[in-house]
């Protein structure tokens, strides 16, 4: 990791409404940052990892549902799209509720230059109504020891020299079952060693989406040095927002020979089980 780098992201400024592309008219202006070198991906230095630009989003949408007056509940669902790569540099970053309501309410994100849209996002907020309806979890799973009781571990080898950088080498990885950069499915605790954006407390959601990017990653079942397996999009399904800094994984990927695959992840923290991801992936030898 570049230890100049202070964050993911640095913020640079705000944009008047409406100015260049945007989530809808009525957004509130979009905030311009910076993404540092550490916000990059494994498969080039000039493009951001999906994490990053998941949890800038998610930043943005929970702006907007504070702005609206949206209290009292969280983003039970995000979807990311990634329509093109989003280059390491000055981003612009806006959001807006596109359906209010009081039980539910529907927002809408984008990352571009102000004129191209690289990644959207679409998010559910809703209400939480604490002592509504039983507290049903996946109970057939077993608990995972606490993070702090697990070693760092990224193992000396040339795939984790070729991987560890970037985000990957900002984030403090801790394997339960499986190896982060070996291929299989893995179960790992995780947690950034650097802020989203600098000068900010990064929020339990944006946590979440910062991190669960990188189930695809984790258990990767080939080798990233012969092949490209990349996310086109990223959707979360979350019963409650975590508690803690430490998210947990246990990722599983599927591939087959016509160059698709899925990704599924159980996300934990501290408490249990707290959300599920999907990923749709393309992938294809490199070159």
């Amino acid at each position: 990791m570049n230890t100049s780098d202070q964050a993911f992201f640095l913020p640079v400024g705000t944009l008047p409404a409406g100015a260049g592309a945007g989530a809808g008219a009525d957004s509130a202006g979009a905030a311009v940052l910076r993404a540092t070198p550490t916000s990059h991906g494994p498969w080039s230095d000039r493009q951001q990892h999906g994490g990053a630009t998941s949890a800038v989003l998610t930043r943005a949408l929970e702006q907007a549902a504070d702005e609206a007056g949206l209290v009292g509940g969280h983003l039970a669902r995000i979807a990311v799209d990634f329509l093109a790569p989003v280059p390491v540099g000055d981003v612009q970053v806006r959001a807006a509720v596109v359906r209010p309501g009081r039980k539910v309410a529907l927002l809408r994100a984008e990352v571009g230059d102000g004129k191209r849209t690289w990644a959207s996002a679409q998010a559910w907020w809703r209400r939480v109504a604490p002592g509504t309806v039983p507290d049903l979890g996946l109970t057939q799973l077993e608990p995972l020891p606490a993070p702090e009781t697990v070693p760092s571990a990224i193992p000396d080898s040339d795939i984790a020299r070729f991987l560890a950088r970037g985000y990957i080498a900002a984030v403090d990885w801790r394997p339960v079952d499986g190896h982060v950069v070996e291929p299989g499915p893995c179960t790992v605790w995780a947690r950034p060693q650097v802020p989203l954006v600098a000068g900010e407390t990064i929020s339990p959601t944006q946590l979440t989406m910062l991190l669960a990017d990188a189930g695809s990653g984790v258990s990767a079942v080939l080798d990233p040095r012969t092949h490209l397996f990349t996310n086109v999009d990223l959707v979360a399904s979350l019963l409650r927002q975590p508690e803690g800094e430490w998210i947990s994984m246990r990722a599983t990927t599927m591939v087959d020979n016509a160059g698709g695959g899925t990704t599924t992840t159980v996300l934990g923290d501290v408490k249990g089980t707290f959300g599920q991801t999907l990923h749709t992936l393309f992938v294809a030898p490199h070159g």
